[in-house]
């Protein structure tokens, strides 16, 4: 079985799903699946807290930038250190609190969102809290895929079509 016919199987299976975007029109250049507990907060019911649900969207349409065809720079996507687990991070940082959801790639154009956190939660890059999200990050790929690997590469082009030229690792 392809990675391909692996995440097909686990949208099936309601362990993925997609990204779509919803403006209307909207072009779709790359993909984009969650994972379930993820897609259980941008799905999660209104509440009593009105900010939270606003930001929880205003997360939701920074996802859809990556689906869509907008341009990709180093200030929205970055490779988490160490390179060599593959690792990034997708910045919601315009409104607050500042969101970063992590995730790998199965494909050229095809990032699997795995879990987010606050930033405000994570400390320094070295501190406990990051190796924690990070390491939850590789525990869901695998529970997804198994043995299927993720891309590996700091080449961004090799990832992302439309990415701007940049600085997307630091190392």
């Amino acid at each position: 079985m392809s990675i391909t016919d692996l995440i097909a199987d686990r949208v099936t299976r309601n362990m993925l799903f997609p990204v779509l975007p919803k403006a209307r029109g909207a072009a779709r250049a790359r993909a984009m699946f969650v994972a379930q507990k993820l897609w259980d907060v941008l799905n999660s019911p209104e509440g009593n807290d009105e900010a939270w649900e606003q930001r929880v969207g205003e997360l939701q349409a920074d996802l859809e930038r990556f689906v869509g065809d907008d341009p990709v720079t180093p200030e929205y996507l970055k490779l988490l250190y160490p390179a060599v687990e593959g690792v990034w991070e997708i910045r919601s940082v315009t409104h607050k609190p500042s969101i970063r959801v992590l995730g790998l790639f199965p494909e050229k154009d095809v990032f699997v969102a795995t879990n987010m956190e606050l930033r405000e939660n994570l400390g320094g890059w070295q501190s406990r809290a990051w190796k924690d999200v990070k390491r939850l990050a590789k525990t869901v790929w695998v529970w997804l895929f198994h043995t299927y690997p993720p891309i590996i590469t700091i080449d961004i082009k090799q990832l992302v079509s439309g990415a701007v030229d940049g600085k997307y690792f630091k190392g």
